[in-house]
């Protein structure tokens, strides 16, 4: 099995009644494992307790590795994704505009905030 694409870009738009202005992305590289539906209504974003993390490898079969996080998607639901450390961005774009981390870098008229999962 080979692999050619091992990234996960999430899009959090605003919506009209949440008072949130502007788009939230993140950037999943070097994706090992993804367990989450087609649409996610609400991210949530978190690294998981070490507990977490094994009682979810336990569940789907993965083998711990130090070079790999396990980050929970969702507060109500065992949504993750292994990978290495997201990047994420806040930035005032619209549902179609292109994302930050290809088109956006660098720029602060558009890019409010942009960081890495402590």
């Amino acid at each position: 099995m080979s692999r050619t694409h091992t990234q996960l870009w999430l899009q959090a738009d605003p919506a009209s009644s949440s008072g949130h202005e502007h788009r939230f992305e993140v950037l999943f590289q070097n994706v090992q494992y993804l367990c989450m539906p087609f649409v996610l209504r609400g991210l949530s974003l978190r690294r998981a307790t070490a507990e977490q993390a094994a009682r979810l490898g336990e569940l789907h079969g993965l083998e711990s590795d130090p070079r790999w996080d396990l980050y929970l998607l969702s507060r109500s639901d065992d949504w993750f994704v292994v990978s290495a450390t997201p990047i994420w961005a806040e930035a005032k774009l619209s549902y179609r505009d292109e994302p930050v981390f290809w088109s956006y870098s660098g720029r602060e008229d558009v890019v409010v905030s942009i960081g890495t999962m402590e």
